[in-house]
């Protein structure tokens, strides 16, 4: 049976939008594991959980294709701790980068060198290896692309799904790299349940100028990063999500008339800094 997959491209929360965006997409998703040899899960190293696309996962397994685990934003964490982490899920071969630092790239091209020396057979010897990457909306995937090639060979942008189609790079004369469209399973895809919107949203999967109540989703973050979104603002809200909004749109001047605070746009301003990494985890 074939798995359906739902995309974070330009998603607005309106039902009838993501259908369409199923429609425009309806078989990309086939067609990277039907011709490409090995796949990049580009996983944001703050949500290695959060951001894993185990759907796809169990697919390539199936295939029989040859999976490696990048983990992006590796600058956000302590890097110990992480392969701690990375041991107890059992996600191997793994390469730490960070596009932003320019870190992990050369690594990054051995793994793929090696894995594709595996992949051709003698008979084969002049065909090219394709290389398909996959991964959540903004957990770096084009970027991944301009870290690998040193230059900038796929458009990039901070908003989720920025994306739009398929994109071909080559890598080396013998290794061809294929960037999808930011993809989140259709299993976890909701417009409306305030869980799932919050995850998405927590690891940049959902735009923070496009989420609807950003009030909402910042109460569900201070549930797990109250500390770290408190510290960074320097605001004492002991949890307390109303304070913090207060606090930090006195600050920003993010006030209406009468000089009552923009709750949702003070609200949106933390979801952009949580979103571009600012706040460490």
């Amino acid at each position: 049976m074939r798995v359906r997959y739902s995309f974070g491209s330009r998603h607005t929360g309106n039902i009838e939008n993501i259908e369409k965006q199923r429609k425009k997409y309806p078989d990309i998703v086939t067609e990277l594991m039907d011709i490409t040899d090995i796949i990049l899960e580009v996983l944001d190293a703050r949500f290695l959980t959060e951001t894993r696309n185990e759907e796809i996962e169990e697919r390539i397994k199936k295939e029989d294709k040859k999976l490696i685990y990048v983990i992006n934003k590796i600058d956000l964490v302590d890097k110990e701790a992480k392969k701690e982490e990375l041991k107890k899920l059992g996600l191997y071969p793994y390469v730490l980068i960070s596009c932003t630092k320019r870190i992990g790239g050369g690594s990054l091209r051995d793994r793929i060198k090696r894995e594709a020396s595996k992949v051709i057979l003698p008979h084969e010897a002049m065909r090219r290896v394709q290389v398909g990457v996959i991964g959540y909306p903004n957990t770096g995937k084009s970027s991944v692309l301009n870290l690998l090639t040193g230059r900038t060979a796929a458009a990039v942008g901070a908003e989720a799904g920025f994306t739009k189609g398929m994109q071909k790079v080559r890598l080396t004369s013998d290794i061809l790299i294929l960037d999808t469209p930011g993809v989140i399973p259709d299993s976890k895809y909701s417009g409306q349940k305030l869980e799932e919107m919050s995850k998405h949203a927590t690891v940049g999967a959902r735009d923070y100028g496009k989420i609807k109540d950003p009030e909402l989703i910042i109460a569900k973050m201070m549930n797990t990063y109250s500390k770290q979104i408190e510290s960074f603002y320097g605001v004492e809200a002991e949890g307390d999500v109303e304070k913090l909004i207060e606090e930090v749109g006195k600050r920003k001047h993010f006030l209406k008339k009468g000089g009552v605070v923009d709750d949702t746009r003070t609200a949106r301003l933390i979801l952009k800094d949580w979103q571009e990494g600012s706040i460490k985890v």
